[in-house]
């Protein structure tokens, strides 16, 4: 779990380059379909994972925030 903001930002920066990288992986050509398919499947995985982190924590961080 996320525990203050800098992981926060750190998590939305590797959360940008995992993005990055399956936008590539979907216009590179690959000689093997199959494993294409795996490559964006697993990447696609990292990705909703680290969505759902950032909204689990962005949630926590403003629920302490507003009962300070």
């Amino acid at each position: 779990m996320i525990q203050n903001v800098r992981e926060l930002e750190n998590t939305r920066q590797k959360l940008r380059i995992l993005e990055e990288g399956y936008d590539e992986a979907c216009r590179e050509p690959c000689a093997d379909e199959e494993v294409r398919e795996a490559e964006l499947q697993s990447l696609k995985q990292l990705i909703n994972e680290f969505k759902e982190e950032i909204v689990r924590s962005e949630a926590h961080l403003h629920d302490a925030v507003r009962s300070e």
